[in-house]
């Protein structure tokens, strides 16, 4: 389902729907939203080393089942792992949370802090 086809040439490497383009590891979140799609969080290795070369920050992305397309929607700061997927009544607006990231990410103490963030689209159409 997920990996690493640069490192593996095996099981590890993910399904043929991963490529250096969506590469994840460690899905720890699933969501289906009213269109069908499939929204993966990722929960893993961030270091970008070694067999996760190439796969950077923990992030959320979109599968399509009925084509298998896996595309990245958004990428979490350092260190952090994307939980938590909700949408507005009218679906507008995802609700995605953000949990003890790393990095430059204070909260006005030098700490950081785990939120939710929104997103939406810039032409007001419905996410999911």
């Amino acid at each position: 389902m997920a990996g690493n086809p640069k490192a593996y040439n095996n099981v590890y490497a993910g399904s043929d729907n991963v490529n250096e383009g969506n590469m994840f590891n460690s899905p720890d979140g699933m969501a289906f939203s009213y269109d069908g799609m499939l929204w993966i969080q990722t929960d893993g290795d961030d270091s970008n080393e070694g067999e996760f070369e190439g796969q950077g920050n923990n992030q959320m992305l979109v599968g399509n089942p009925e084509t298998g397309e896996i595309a990245r929607f958004l990428t979490a700061p350092n260190g952090a792992e994307v939980t938590g997927l909700t949408w507005s009544a009218d679906r507008k607006v995802a609700f995605v949370g953000i949990q003890h990231p790393g990095g430059n990410w204070p909260d006005g103490n030098g700490k950081p802090r785990s939120a939710v963030i929104s997103v939406w689209r810039e032409d007001g159409e419905a996410i999911g």
